[in-house]
């Protein structure tokens, strides 16, 4: 017998999940703020809903049933909007833990949520455990760390949640060594000395599952093990084409939001979690 689980936000990541789960014979819902996603929505999951957490309308009530709950949110553009970020994250994040307490059926309850391990910000490339204090300065991590705060405050006797902090993401439409290798001889505006943490898409989708199955609580680090610079990284993508290096800068330029760290992925390795894919520059083929 299958759960119930839900996928609030079903993007690119979102739509793996519950694609993944609902094969494993589980009824999903999904949701998606778009109406004009909805009908490549009911082509995936069980029970399509139009949902945007704190906007008035957006009926809650698909909580009540389930057993499983992720929580994929983003902002709708790709820059940084200030006012997006805090609709998402701070009221948006909100509104829906606060639905989720206000539920009907107060069964057990599993809440993933996906985070960003960019919250640990410039730690100088030292390694980072999930203990290692972030960056509050930063006012894009202060609302992803207020969003976290918000999902732990439900653990309870009947609500287990977990953050998972993603490294920056990879995988089928999202080939980052292709668009490495894109910039070869060309300057990039960004600090090539930098590390930055990495995920495979695929590898998300078995966090998710694994964080579920396993009940987890607390903060983990989803990422792979490489732990390169930009440098390092596009040096080795590059060379394997006999492709010219990409061009890095050597330095933050002002105002720039800065992620310099070594993140380590060994808590989830010690609860039985490996990456399936230890790196990009083993997920794909060379050319």
């Amino acid at each position: 017998m299958g759960f119930c689980f839900g996928v609030v936000g079903c993007g690119y990541v979102g739509s793996a999940v519950a694609a993944h789960l609902r094969g494993l014979g589980n009824e999903i819902t999904g949701t998606v703020t778009n109406p004009a996603r909805l009908g490549e929505l009911c082509e995936l999951v069980d029970h399509p809903r139009i949902y945007k957490a704190g906007q008035s309308g957006s009926d809650p009530a698909f909580l009540d049933h389930l057993d499983g709950l992720l929580i994929s949110m983003g902002p709708s553009g790709s820059s940084f909007d200030e006012a997006e970020y805090r609709s998402v994250f701070a009221s948006g994040v909100s509104d829906l833990t606060q639905a989720v307490q206000q539920r009907r059926r107060q069964s057990p309850l599993h809440v993933t949520y996906l985070s960003s391990a960019g919250v640990y910000g410039d730690q100088g490339g030292a390694i980072c455990h999930e203990q290692t204090p972030p960056d509050e300065d930063s006012p894009i991590n202060a609302l992803l760390l207020e969003a976290e705060r918000s999902v732990l405050s439900l653990n309870s006797d009947v609500i287990q949640a977990c953050v998972l902090r993603l490294g920056g993401i990879y995988g089928p439409g999202q080939e980052i060594a292709s668009f490495i290798r894109s910039a070869s001889g060309n300057l990039v505006a960004k600090n090539g000395s930098h590390i930055n943490a990495w995920i495979h898409r695929d590898d998300i989708v078995r966090g998710v599952e694994f964080a579920f199955s396993q009940r987890l609580q607390g903060v983990f680090n989803l990422v792979d093990d490489l732990q390169l610079s930009r440098r390092e990284l596009s040096n080795a993508l590059c060379d394997e084409e006999g492709l010219a290096p990409v061009i890095w800068e050597n330095h933050d330029r002002p105002g720039a939001r800065v992620f310099n760290a070594r993140v380590s992925n060994s808590r989830l390795r010690q609860m039985g979690f490996t990456p399936s894919i230890s790196s990009m520059l083993e997920s794909l083929p060379i050319g």
